[in-house]
């Protein structure tokens, strides 16, 4: 069980634990204010850092992707001076152009495998994140729908 279900559990017996008072119409009840209030603070404190853990999650998206960018365009930068190095040495030029040509594709597509696999984890890991905050989300709507059906 959560930190947050844990919280959201002792708010639901707080309010439910209310002592009925004397003139108040049906399912009106008399709450700790401070305590319910205290575990709504709780559980917001605790909201940001699934949002911050979020926001790392894209941030290090963002810091790989760059990281494979880089290393492609560093693969193809030295694809290139090989191939450079070959002509200016006289080679066959036919053939430099060659495996310049198979050395740039073996890059990009090196770089295509390395986005896609880092694209694929991190829509893995945002998901993970995203379902994680939406049922906590789902948790704390539905305590308040039950709140305000109870207050009715």
């Amino acid at each position: 069980m959560t930190e947050v279900e844990r919280l959201l559990d002792c708010l639901e017996e707080e309010i439910r634990s209310g002592k009925k008072t004397m003139f108040a119409g049906a399912g009106l009840k008399q709450v700790d204010e401070f305590k319910c209030l205290e575990y709504i603070n709780q559980i917001r404190n605790m909201l940001p850092s699934t949002l911050s853990e979020a926001r790392v999650v894209l941030q290090d998206k963002n810091d790989i992707l760059d990281n494979a960018r880089a290393n492609a365009n560093a693969v193809i930068a030295d694809a290139r001076r090989q191939a450079q190095q070959l002509v200016d040495e006289h080679a066959i030029v036919a053939s430099a152009q060659k495996e310049a040509e198979d050395i740039r594709n073996e890059a990009v597509a090196y770089a295509d495998r390395v986005v896609k696999g880092t694209y694929d984890y991190l829509c893995s890991m945002t998901d993970d994140a995203y379902a994680k905050l939406n049922e906590a989300v789902q948790a704390v709507i539905a305590t308040r729908r039950d709140l305000d059906s109870k207050m009715r």
